[in-house]
């Protein structure tokens, strides 16, 4: 009986520590999400609702790339991972980096039923407002991400 009360005890000390734990590193996730550039944001929430070609479409919109057929041909990079992983299911912000007051770097996860995809967006401020200059997706972690992200 001694032991199950202790064991009781030890509970609801820890659980309400992991679930607050928790709750931060969704506020942060959270923060960090409404804290993308429009330009992301509206190419993700194109890429859940119609699919890849939409995505690279809001994506380069405006850029240098707007219309490069080089640039629509990553949709199937993201047609290739859906085979794979199946279905697109969310996106995590893993880095969001001001590297110059006209440069942003970003760095997420993509989340698939079955495992991730690796991003990287450099934007640039331009006159008009933040507009796509590269992206990159890979299968593998090291491939996108700098050694600290």
């Amino acid at each position: 009986m001694r032991k199950i009360a202790l064991l009781f005890c030890f509970a609801t000390l820890i659980f309400p520590k992991l679930a607050l734990a928790q709750r931060a590193s969704d506020f942060k996730q959270k923060a960090a999400a409404e804290a993308l550039p429009p330009i992301v944001a509206s190419g993700l929430e194109a890429y859940k609702a119609k699919g890849p070609e939409e995505a690279v479409r809001a994506w380069i919109k405006g850029s240098p790339m707007d219309g490069s057929k080089d640039a629509l041909s990553q949709a199937n990079v993201l047609r290739q991972v859906q085979d794979f992983y199946g279905a697109y299911q969310s996106y995590d912000v893993v880095s969001l980096r001001d590297t110059s007051p006209h440069i942003n770097v970003i760095y997420l996860v993509l989340n698939y039923e079955k495992g991730p995809l690796f991003a990287k967006f450099v934007l640039y401020r331009a006159d008009t407002g933040w507009i796509l200059t590269s992206f990159n997706f890979n299968a593998k972690e090291e491939a996108i991400f700098p050694t600290n992200p």
